[in-house]
């Protein structure tokens, strides 16, 4: 039988809802929508597949709150508990239904959201009673966030790597700490509201943009005599700053940033270095950054 013996006694002590059921509808206590055979055996082989996991990865988030390790033991399992109890209930489609072909890493990721929005909704219970949180608190951040459904990865960053990550654009920041929590190329597409491609890419180019902006994160600076000649003689037209960046970079964006310095539009670099257009997209979009190089950055960079 599916475990959740306290989640249940939890459940009913709270008289909410559990569960969305059919057409969304909310469902009421002890209301419980009868799977069909094909949804029971999903529901086996998940929970027999990833209830440890799960309850592992409950375990580490909750053990991080302060608490000691048989509390965040016992807090981790009513709350897994719980969330297989919700599926099983509510014969959730998305984790349930056979209309979608989902990868194992796929509806793992799903089970880990599931886990999480379990946590925070124990946490906003706790809290509701409480004096408001201090979310500028780096501690308290640190406890509660990774809690929260948005997983805020600024918890899993030092300090010196935050304060770097929070200098980039809105858009590439929020696809960086997206794609630093994990979070598939599909949904952060929906949570930026944007393509999947475009989703990675813009996370892609925060970390191309965090390197010309901090030097100590790029690799070895590149001898300039061993590069080709035309990339020789497009160097030689940029500040000390700008071609002291781009020595240290790969050569993909330093060529496609060499050729933006020139003029050249994506789809004509594009066709010059023949790679994709969106691996271009990548490296133009830092061209204002690189632009911007002062004196100053080149003495960070030497």
């Amino acid at each position: 039988m599916m475990p959740g013996t306290a989640a249940k006694r939890r459940s009913r002590k709270s008289g909410t809802a559990t569960g969305n059921g059919p057409g969304g509808r909310r469902l009421e206590n002890h209301e419980i929508v009868p799977l069909t055979a094909e949804q029971a055996e999903r529901l086996d082989a998940l929970y027999r597949t990833h209830a440890k996991r799960l309850m592992s990865y409950a375990y580490g988030k909750l053990s991080r709150t302060g608490r000691s390790n048989g509390e965040a033991w016992t807090l981790a399992e009513d709350l897994t508990q719980n969330m297989w109890v919700r599926i099983a209930r509510s014969g959730e489609g998305d984790v349930l239904g056979s209309e979608r072909e989902w990868t194992e890493d796929y509806t793992l990721k799903v089970l880990f959201n599931r886990v999480k929005r379990e946590m925070s909704e124990h946490f906003n219970l706790l809290r509701s009673s409480e004096a408001p949180v201090d979310w500028s608190d780096p501690l308290t951040c640190d406890k509660l966030c990774p809690l929260m459904p948005s997983g805020c990865a600024w918890a899993e960053l030092p300090e010196h790597l935050a304060k770097m990550v929070a200098k980039l654009p809105d858009a590439e920041r929020e696809a960086l700490l997206l794609r630093l929590d994990g979070t598939p190329n599909r949904v952060m597409g929906e949570r930026l509201g944007c393509s999947e491609s475009t989703a990675a890419r813009r996370a892609k180019t925060a970390l191309l943009l965090l390197q010309i902006d901090n030097p100590e994160l790029s690799g070895p600076k590149v001898a300039i005599e061993s590069l080709p000649g035309w990339e020789q003689r497009a160097l030689s037209e940029l500040t000390p700053a700008q071609r002291e960046c781009l020595l240290r970079l790969d050569p993909g964006p330093r060529q496609t940033l060499l050729l933006k310095h020139q003029g050249l539009t994506d789809k004509a670099i594009a066709e010059r270095l023949g790679v994709r257009r969106d691996k271009v997209a990548e490296a133009s979009l830092c061209a204002p950054m690189l632009r911007s190089l002062s004196a100053e950055d080149m003495e960070r960079a030497a």
